[in-house]
């Protein structure tokens, strides 16, 4: 095949997007409906014994697109076969996606943890129609996740060529081979065990756990030493995240399926929850800035300094959020007539601020005056204020 070919009449193919071990995934333009679309192509290896194989791999994917319609699953359009002197197709129409994967995300940075919350809720909404259909994935990981639309909000997961429909585990590989990868693989599918939906939430684990801390949480360089990690060492607990979020990860990678959320729907409720615990950070310190108008402006700092850390958490010690609560913070300080500790803070933060809001910014501004009308303290101010209100951050 080459671009500019007509495949079945009517997919104009227009130049390579992939190619793997059992097909090559091509842009097309469909001259029916106008409109460019991705076909996964697989050419009939006559007498290679990986044909069959090959096949019924095509196959399923075909069955499974079409069987799990969400707005988080790539859509189907079309299949069929095709021919040319010699040879002969498999080919599969679907959506045209433009975007990043997970994995090429987090190669770049780890996203804020509000947007990584979305991503994993979409995640699970996606999986949670897939169960319903009684699909599961069996290799979620990074690569098989991608962004796509305006800011890379919309996720899509990808590949469900190795997923496995109901109790039916069809033999589709070598006899005893372990379907799926190795760093995000359950315990029960190294043993050879047929895949469930708490083997996928498994893997899901393990997504969330490298998507929310940027590492993944077993890191042996070898198959076998991840196989030996999944299957006998417990996850560390993943540092500088919320409690509730910390709990989901343990739970999620529990060595036992019966230790894990019964279904993607309640890992999504959680997320939500946690989702709702950070949107309200902004609230609460806001509320305890104005209560400080009030005269409670001892009580105010003791509300607003445990609320540094979790913006932080939640955001990164280098967001603007993060830094508008330490701003408010020392504000807060002059109120009570500690100016030697909110001049040292501000001293602090400026650079900070600087960076996260750049030169000019109102907040940056007003740190910039109140350091130019405070005097100095006597005494040098001593290393680590910031740092010690952002907390393990």
């Amino acid at each position: 095949m080459r671009a500019g070919e007509l495949l079945g009449d009517r997919y104009r193919l227009v130049g390579e997007l992939g190619r793997g071990g059992f097909g090559v995934v091509w842009e097309a333009y469909d001259q029916r409906l106008g409109r460019q679309v991705a076909v996964k192509t697989l050419l009939h290896q006559h007498g290679s014994p990986s044909t069959g194989t090959d096949l019924a791999r095509f196959a399923r994917e075909m069955k499974v697109l079409a069987r799990v319609v969400h707005p988080s699953v790539v859509l189907i359009f079309d299949q069929g076969e095709a021919a040319e002197p010699g040879r002969s197709y498999s080919y599969l129409v679907m959506e045209l996606l433009n975007g990043l994967t997970l994995k090429q995300v987090l190669a770049d940075q780890r996203p804020a943890l509000p947007r990584a919350l979305l991503w994993a809720r979409q995640l699970c909404d996606a999986l949670a129609a897939a169960h319903a259909a009684e699909v599961i994935h069996r290799d979620v990981k990074p690569e098989n996740i991608m962004f796509t639309g305006p800011d890379q909000q919309l996720l899509k997961v990808l590949d469900f060529g190795i997923a496995q429909i109901g109790d039916n585990q069809e033999a589709i590989t070598t006899e005893g081979a372990v379907i799926g990868s190795a760093p995000y693989l359950a315990p029960e599918r190294w043993r050879g065990e047929p895949g469930t939906v708490r083997s996928d939430l498994y893997s899901v684990g393990c997504v969330l756990f490298e998507l929310f801390t940027g590492a993944r949480p077993f890191t042996a360089t070898s198959t076998y030493g991840l196989m030996a990690q999944h299957l006998d060492e417990p996850p560390a607990r993943p540092p500088a995240l919320p409690v509730e979020l910390a709990d989901l990860l343990l739970e999620l990678l529990a060595k036992e399926p019966a230790d894990r959320p019964a279904d993607a729907v309640a890992v999504g409720r959680r997320l939500e929850r946690a989702a709702d615990t950070i949107r309200d950070l902004r609230r609460r310190a806001d509320a305890a800035f104005l209560a400080a108008g009030e005269g409670k402006a001892a009580e105010a700092l003791d509300e607003l300094r445990p609320l540094i850390e979790q913006f932080a958490l939640a955001f990164g010690p280098g967001d603007g959020r993060t830094v508008r609560t330490c701003h408010d913070f020392a504000v807060l300080l002059t109120r009570v007539g500690a100016f030697d500790q909110a001049y040292c803070l501000l001293d602090e933060l400026l650079p900070h601020a600087t960076a996260a809001l750049g030169e000019g910014h109102p907040d940056v501004e007003d740190i910039q005056r109140r350091l130019a009308r405070t005097p100095a303290p006597e005494r040098p101010c001593p290393a680590g204020m910031l740092a010690a209100l952002l907390g393990s951050v």
